[in-house]
């Protein structure tokens, strides 16, 4: 019966929630519904088309630093009412800065829903900045770098070198976190400027996605939203990223790790529906490095047991397979034991993408890795805050929401030649980027 169970759940479609709805206000803004009645929720959430990548040298860490101060009030909301309103009708909200975008959302019970829109409402038409908001939420980032980014171990090899190495446009390599001196340097005309460059209703999708009825909450939107300007669409930067032809090699100092790692990194991987390798190579990743099941952990760190961690795959360090646009990477990252080579580790991670390159991955392993990510995506999208994210990253990086409703049948479709297919042709020697890390301390390595 178990089993049985098992396999009707994992049959199920990869989300509960009812057809979509998509329409565009006067001012540019599109908007995503989907009921979904099981459960008096609602999500509210918003996705802007701006993230690390629409930063300028000297302005690194201002979108993440934006982010912040979109909760420091508006007009009819001061600052601290929008978390104190939204508490008191029992919701919670929160944002998040990534590479290609920057995500809004609000969770509350479904007749609360006209709430959240005139709070997102105010400070979409009505951000209220002062040099005061400003530098507190400077310094309210800088200590969030220090102590998520730069005291932590590993931290600055992932969010900050393997990118920024990797990588030779600056537009696709600096940290979407930023530096201190370029945090420090932010003004409240940058402020200004920022806001009207990219958060226009333009160039915005707004999902509204639970417990609603379309009709309504279709006038319910119009009223809030649909009077602010427009105040156009930013032009689009340039990401073009040139061919590696040579293998490039660093050694980086982290004072605060214990034992050695090492990470390899491959530039230039397509966005996925770019073309069918992205599929592939999304899989690949997951054989390869993901979980206790993959590869790479079995030999590394069960059997030869010179290993402590591994972690990666496509999209890896700074975004899952999921969050980017062209161009990404594909890393891999183990934490080894100090009486192991960095050398030994890298030749054993070429060793194993070499045989897949060259003997294929049998089917019943493909299988496998198909019936976990089918169910990580069902489990991601039982909740109205997991189904509105798809559908706007769907929206935003793809075009089109209803782009993700056929995003599992791509992975499923995948061949065991078509992944030994994107491993002979991505993972070339002289397109590697090869990243020791050497501990502070022999004492400490001990």
């Amino acid at each position: 019966m178990r089993a049985a169970f098992v396999a009707l759940w994992l049959a199920a479609p990869a989300a509960a929630a009812g057809p979509i709805e998509t329409f565009t206000l006067p001012n540019g803004m599109r908007v995503v519904l989907a009921a979904d009645r099981s459960v008096p929720v609602v999500t509210l959430a918003m996705i802007f088309d701006v993230g690390g990548r629409q930063e300028q040298p000297g302005r690194s860490g201002f979108a993440h630093l934006f982010e912040h101060l979109m909760f420091e009030g508006s007009r009819n909301a001061p600052r601290g009412s929008f978390d104190r309103v939204l508490e008191t009708y029992g919701g919670d909200n929160n944002a998040s800065t990534h590479e290609d975008f920057t995500f809004y959302y609000e969770v509350l019970p479904s007749n609360a829903l006209p709430i959240a829109l005139w709070l997102d409402a105010d400070r979409l038409s009505a951000l209220s900045i002062t040099e005061g908001s400003l530098k507190t939420q400077v310094s309210v980032v800088s200590e969030e770098k220090r102590q998520s980014v730069d005291n932590q171990p590993y931290a600055p090899l992932l969010y900050i070198e393997i990118s920024s190495r990797s990588f030779v446009n600056w537009t696709n390599g600096h940290s979407t976190i930023g530096s201190f001196e370029d945090l420090s340097a932010a003004t409240l005309q940058d402020v200004k400027d920022f806001f009207s460059a990219y958060y226009s209703p333009a160039n915005a999708w707004l999902a509204v996605v639970g417990d609603i009825d379309p009709a309504e909450a279709r006038v319910e939107v119009e009223r809030y939203f649909a009077w602010i300007p427009n105040l156009g669409t930013p032009k689009p930067v340039d990401t073009a990223e040139p061919d590696q032809t040579a293998a490039r090699r660093f050694t980086i100092a982290d004072e605060h790790a214990n034992l050695p790692a090492v990470a390899i990194s491959w530039t230039g991987m397509p966005r996925r529906r770019a073309e069918p390798d992205f599929y592939a190579l999304g899989l690949l990743g997951r054989a390869l490095l993901y979980g206790k099941s993959s590869r790479l952990y079995q030999a590394l760190v069960k059997e030869a047991q010179t290993a402590i961690s591994v972690d990666g795959g496509l999209g890896f360090p700074v975004s899952d397979m999921e969050e980017y646009k062209h161009p990404g990477l594909f890393s891999a990252f183990v934490v080894h034991k100090a009486s192991v080579t960095a050398e030994a580790v890298r030749t054993a991670i070429f060793d194993e993408i070499g045989r897949v390159a060259r003997d294929g991955i049998p089917a019943a392993e493909l299988e496998r890795v198909k019936t976990k990510l089918r169910s990580d995506r069902i489990v991601a999208q039982q909740t109205t805050l997991g189904r509105a994210n798809v559908l706007l990253q769907a929206a935003l990086l793809d075009g089109s929401p209803q782009a993700a409703e056929g995003e599992l049948g791509r992975y499923l479709a995948v061949t065991p030649a078509q992944v030994q297919k994107a491993a002979a042709r991505y993972f070339a020697e002289e397109r590697s980027n090869t990243f020791e890390v050497k501990v502070k301390t022999a004492e400490a390595a001990q």
